[in-house]
């Protein structure tokens, strides 16, 4: 579906559409025939829960015994102490005769419990009612219970649950590869041999020139994946996270997958160890989404939401998902409300139906190349690809001591999330959308020339979308000429003493009102 008119259009989910999308894994099979299919599973969904999304002033309930007509009525079979909806604000005799009817109604599809998605509450409250995003339930099936059949069920309860799909089930957009080399052609291309192929001198990243302006800051950087191992090159800079799946907060590899995307990102440089990550001191903060190599998109829903709540304004998310389920997307826009920058592979089944939640607008959509500028074969393409970056047999941390190659669409991705957290930390007052604006115009135009479905804008190029950024603004360059020199100190002393307006008081660097000895020590640190 196109990205310009996503916004007001469903996704409904059946049998069929899922039957459809086995498709895809029949055609990877003969793309990647090696990849174990539980990784790159994109037709799956949860057998023991449906998602609801309940309609506007509804909220779960338990049968509590008293009710009318529930505890008493044995048509409706409802014991105490099982799920009902109650519609709230409606006058008691509605809301008890609805409540009888959603009993009966979640008795008869199966359901026995529901459950929010949310391991917490969203924190913008007012944003995620506003799109219907703190609706969503899991409603827990008996065993034997079948999905669809629940779903459509529920979808007849008029007035009290607005959707009921399956939670769609997908995975890590990675294809595992160990080949034997060790070089990093993504971030320096000389024309070194990756698997048998000679590289195009110059078909990288631009990293080396993008790391002798910036080495990245210590910002925040989301990870949802499936956990990240404490390697050594990322000793002191995993934030304290949380498993999804787990209702924990273990947050170690379960794939050997989200700590080679962590690495790509943030590994340190220039340390005589190893590999080095794009944003040398860039803290993460893990959020395992997927339970081994696959989950539900329920699951990312939450961690999405839980993620950009604490503090996470970058967020890579090197993952695949088709069901494109309406609560998936509502967490993406939420996050996106919260002024985040997502990052997301299109997925690996070298297809036009680019995966979740790359499809959608929030997001920036990534596909992947080699070391000939080349589109990468199992990278998915449409018109929703935003950029293309290396990923293929791009080396990276493995485990808490080793290294290893990998391709796939989830190794593009932490590259644009690295290069992202280079341009901000090289001017942090670049907004969300400059940012983005950024890498999109300073990337490398590859095949037809202009924006294509293959590689969007082109492959990027971090060196070229610096040079494209306003310079940072340095409040000791009172004269605005680029350099700390006399110039600006005589611009202090000339200003010396109390401020006629605090606000208009360049020469205050302090913030006091007053120039003094402060702001002079604080010009001569930066000459």
């Amino acid at each position: 579906m196109p990205r310009t008119s996503r916004f007001n259009a469903s996704f409904p989910l059946g049998c069929a559409s899922f039957a459809a999308l086995a498709l895809v894994s029949a055609a990877l099979a003969q793309v990647a025939p090696h990849v174990p299919a539980n990784l790159v599973e994109v037709g799956g969904h949860a057998t023991d829960h449906i998602l609801i999304q309940l309609a506007s002033g509804v909220v779960p309930g338990l049968v509590p015994g008293v009710l009318s007509g529930v505890a008493s009525d044995p048509t409706v079979g409802a014991a105490k102490g099982e799920p009902l909806l109650r519609a709230v604000g409606r006058n008691r005799a509605v809301a008890d005769q609805l409540a009888v009817t959603s009993a009966r109604a979640l008795r008869d599809a199966g359901v026995i419990e529901l459950r929010s998605i949310f391991v917490e509450p969203p924190r913008d409250m007012k944003t995620a009612r506003a799109i219907g995003l703190d609706r969503w339930y899991r409603a827990i099936l008996a065993p034997g219970r079948d999905c669809a059949t629940a779903a459509a069920k529920l979808r007849r309860l008029t007035g009290l649950v607005s959707r009921a799909d399956l939670d769609g089930e997908g995975g890590l957009a990675e294809i595992p590869n160990d080949p034997q080399f060790t070089t990093q052609y993504a971030l320096r291309n000389t024309g070194q041999v990756i698997g048998g192929v000679s590289g195009l001198v110059g078909a990288d990243i631009g990293a080396t020139a993008a790391w002798n302006v910036t080495h990245g800051n210590n910002m925040i950087i989301a990870v949802l994946d499936s956990g990240i191992d404490p390697h050594g090159e990322l000793a002191g800079r995993i934030l304290p996270g949380i498993n999804v799946p787990d209702g924990n907060n273990i947050t170690l590899d379960e794939c050997n997958h989200g700590t080679h995307v962590a690495g790509i990102i943030a590994a340190s440089g220039n340390n005589a160890t190893g590999m080095a990550g794009l944003s040398w001191n860039a803290r993460l903060l893990p959020v395992v989404v997927v339970n081994g190599c696959t989950g539900f998109e329920a699951n990312v829903a939450s961690g999405l939401t839980w993620a950009v709540d604490h503090g996470a304004r970058l967020v890579n998310m090197s993952l695949q998902f088709y069901a494109f389920n309406p609560v998936f997307l509502q967490a993406v826009q939420y996050a996106n409300a919260q002024g985040a920058l997502m990052v997301a592979a299109t997925g690996n089944s070298s297809n036009g139906n680019v995966a979740a939640p790359a499809k959608w607008n929030e997001t920036i959509a990534v596909a992947a190349t080699d070391n000939l500028d080349q589109r990468a074969s199992f990278s998915n393409f449409g018109p929703e690809v935003d950029i293309a970056a290396p990923g293929v047999n791009v080396w990276s941390l493995s485990g808490t001591t080793n290294y290893a190659f990998k391709s796939g669409t989830s190794m593009s991705a932490p590259h644009v999330t690295g290069a992202a957290a280079l341009l901000w930390s090289y001017n942090p007052s670049l907004t969300r959308d400059q940012v983005r604006a950024l890498l999109i115009a300073g990337a490398k135009d590859l095949g037809d020339p202009g924006t294509d479905p293959f590689y969007g804008a082109g492959r990027l190029d971090i060196a070229a979308s610096i040079a494209l950024a306003p310079p940072p603004t340095i409040p000791e360059d009172l004269d605005a000429n680029g350099v700390i020199d006399a110039r600006d100190l005589a611009i202090l002393l000339t200003s010396w003493g109390a401020c006629l307006t605090c606000d208009a008081c360049p020469a205050d660097l302090d913030g006091d009102c007053t120039v003094g000895a402060a702001d002079l020590a604080r010009l001569l640190s930066v000459w």
